[in-house]
């Protein structure tokens, strides 16, 4: 065996400046948020909403991002995680307009017109703004490019009665336009995202099946002879293809009663309190739940107090009709903490990675975080 340093340099692997990951196969890890960053601010700052004769509404500075925003390379595939919170101010400028001086008292004739009451110079109001913010809590990639929740606030003081009518007006523009237009500009930002950094060997093969797609149905079939022995039928479907599927197994202790441990998975308030975002949750059996805005949907099957839980389960980017089964089993085993075992079957084998790691990224730890209910004592 060699000694230390003297090994032969041929048998080190070195990060050379002319290596190559070749069509993304290793697994490579990169930081997309200075990137989230410059485009979120191309796509908002100072662009103007709307505008007319009355007003002029825009985006008033340079949008504020924080949070988080990665492309994962793995074996030819991108996995995107990211989770970004974006502040913005807005305002609307009202115009100043010209207009009529109130019309003098009437005179028994022209004579009793006194100087003061013959017409003046037409009557300028000033210019008025009306401003407040935008801020966008939650742009993450389990909501794919659905439109994300926009929250706005009025910063002007109602201090007069004519304020306070230009804010309720301004209230309705910003329903109206400002929240469609932020949703609008988040949903190109993912566009973006994904277009920027997806892997070339994904881009090609999307490409490839996309081409073989449209030969696939331009494609004139040879004309067959028909013989007494050859049967055409032209009622029968082509039955559709399965897809693959894989299964996902997850283990996790919590400092807690299963009972505790059970409640976190059915109570809407301690779901809402977790994910930080507008959930439902029927908490019966043949009830519906919906996390995440809409993302990740589901049917409870079986709901047994502190035991077991098994749902359908299903995110909303996946194919129609495609469904996967969840199973939450509950123990203790003489430890003073709950077992936790997740067990879902019928994942497509192209969203393993990503359910895997939204399970383990935003239930399990946010869970433990949240309620600390982690075994880990630091």
């Amino acid at each position: 065996m060699a000694k230390v340093g003297e090994g032969d340099p041929r048998w080190i692997v070195e990060n050379r400046e002319d290596g190559h990951n070749v069509n993304g196969w290793h697994w490579s890890e990169k930081d997309c948020l200075p990137w989230s960053k410059n485009v979120i601010s191309g796509l908002f700052d100072k662009k103007v909403i709307q505008e007319t004769d009355e007003y002029t509404f825009k985006i008033s500075s340079t949008p504020v991002v924080s949070g988080e925003c990665t492309a994962n390379n793995r074996k030819g595939k991108t996995i995107f995680l990211y989770e970004l919170d974006v502040k913005m101010n807005w305002e609307v400028v009202f115009k100043a307009k010209k207009g009529l001086p109130p019309a003098p008292k009437s005179k028994a004739s022209a004579d009793d017109i006194d100087e003061d009451d013959k017409p003046s110079e037409p009557i300028t109001t000033q210019k008025k703004t009306i401003s407040g913010e935008f801020k966008v809590p939650y742009i993450a990639d389990e909501n794919g490019e659905e439109a994300p929740t926009v929250r706005y606030s009025v910063n002007t003081t109602a201090d007069n009665d004519e304020t306070k009518q230009s804010i309720n007006m301004v209230s309705a523009l910003l329903k109206s336009h400002g929240v469609p237009f932020v949703q609008s500009q988040c949903q190109e930002f993912v566009k973006l995202l994904k277009k920027e950094f997806i892997s070339k060997k994904q881009a090609e093969q999307n490409t490839t099946t996309t081409t073989t797609t449209n030969n696939s149905s331009t494609t004139t079939a040879a004309p067959q002879k028909v013989t007494s022995s050859t049967v055409i039928n032209t009622t029968s479907p082509t039955p559709a293809k399965k897809s693959n599927t894989k299964t996902l197994r997850l283990k996790e202790e919590f400092q807690c009663s299963p009972m505790d441990a059970y409640d976190v998975f059915v109570n809407v308030n301690k779901l809402r309190a977790f994910t930080q975002s507008d959930c439902i949750f029927e908490n019966e059996e043949g009830g519906k739940f919906s996390l995440y805005g809409g993302s990740i949907q589901g049917v409870n099957k079986t709901l047994s107090p502190g035991s077991k839980i098994v749902q359908s389960w299903r995110l909303d980017g996946w194919s129609k009709g495609v469904e996967s089964q969840v199973t939450i089993t509950f123990s203790v085993d003489g430890k003073p903490l709950t077992n936790v075992e997740i067990v879902q079957t019928g994942i497509p084998t192209d969203e393993f990675e990503k359910t895997e790691e939204g399970w383990k990224r935003n239930i399990l730890d946010r869970i433990k975080h949240t309620f600390s209910y982690s075994s880990k004592i630091f």
